[in-house]
């Protein structure tokens, strides 16, 4: 039989992994036998246990949402509700009434991980209302207020200001996971 490298190392570490819960349960067998006859039964002194990586396993497939929400920002060109998000995501793919749910609970834990992992987006508010619209972290300048074109529109569609953004809370990504043309 011919395995692969990547193969070879997969069962190589799935029969260390079994090899060391093995001797774990034998260990407390032994112990228990021990205890139970009141005497010491022979050690094993040759098993070795292996020694693990921590190499933390990678994130499962990338959720399309995320770069969803860039792009409708960027062809918007002006800063979105939520709701209006919900709507564009069911018309571009074509969504039935039944996957709404879905789709909203998908575009609202993609803001957040772009919120509040990534530092690409922001949300911005009028001061003692609910409503908020996302808005892209670039769209802010550094006292957190929204520039020129974009604070209009904002002005326009909110009915006023809003509240400055922190920009000290906003997230330095550690990896670009989503792509970066025009940044």
């Amino acid at each position: 039989m011919d395995f692969t490298k990547n193969e070879l190392r997969e069962m190589k570490q799935f029969y260390e992994n079994e090899r060391a819960r093995l001797i774990g349960l034998l260990d407390h067998v032994d112990t228990m036998l021990a205890r139970l006859n009141g005497g010491q039964l022979n050690s094993r002194t040759n098993l070795t246990r292996p020694v693990f990586s921590n190499k933390q396993k990678k994130r499962g497939p990338k959720s399309i949402w995320g770069n969803f929400i860039v792009k409708r920002l960027r062809a918007r060109n002006r800063p979105m509700t939520y709701r209006e998000l919900i709507e564009d995501a069911m018309a571009i793919h074509r969504l039935g009434e039944n996957r709404e749910a879905s789709a909203r609970a998908s575009i609202l834990n993609s803001a957040f991980r772009l919120r509040t992992v990534h530092g690409k987006i922001e949300t911005v508010g009028r001061a003692g209302k609910k409503e908020k619209y996302l808005v892209l972290t670039k769209w802010l300048d550094q006292d957190g207020m929204l520039i020129a074109p974009f604070d209009a529109e904002f002005r326009k569609i909110a009915g006023g200001g809003h509240v400055p953004v922190d920009m000290l809370a906003i997230p330095v990504p550690k990896y670009d996971e989503f792509e970066s043309d025009g940044e």
